[in-house]
């Protein structure tokens, strides 16, 4: 019975050479080129998973953008109607400085009413004076 080249790769305790004796061995990676690819599989089979894994948070990365430039707009548009209501505010002020106060309305309203009665003095006395001139002056 021929053996095949493949040797088992159990290290026996009395080699005192290790890697000569795993040289011919299948199961374990002996050049640098056997250890690169094993290195680039398990670099690409960690990156699938970190890829994998991380994806809801790109997403949610993603939303949170999306939604902080529509706060953005909307908060400019927020401090524009502001800025719009304080101008006409402004407005509005500037115009009620220049009204009567109501201490003003109630002076107006005594100054009416003793008008109208001065008024009512003076009726009677240009009716008094017409009566006398309609009678010819006589008395």
């Amino acid at each position: 019975m021929k053996q095949s080249a493949v040797r088992p790769c159990r290290l026996p305790r009395a080699v005192s050479n290790a890697n000569e004796h795993m040289k011919g061995c299948s199961n374990v990676p002996g050049t640098i080129n056997e250890w690169l690819a094993a290195a680039a599989l398990i670099f690409s089979l960690l990156n699938t998973l970190w890829m994998w894994i991380s994806r809801p948070a790109r997403d949610v990365g993603d939303r949170l953008q999306t939604l902080k430039s529509e706060g953005d707009l909307r908060w400019t548009q927020t401090m524009d109607n502001l800025k719009e209501h304080d101008r006409r505010i402004q407005r509005v002020e500037d115009g009620v400085q220049h009204l009567p106060t109501k201490d003003d309305l109630h002076e107006v309203a005594d100054q009416v009413t003793r008008l109208g009665t001065e008024l009512e003095g003076i009726s009677r006395v240009v009716t008094r004076i017409d009566d006398f001139l309609r009678q010819g002056g006589k008395r």
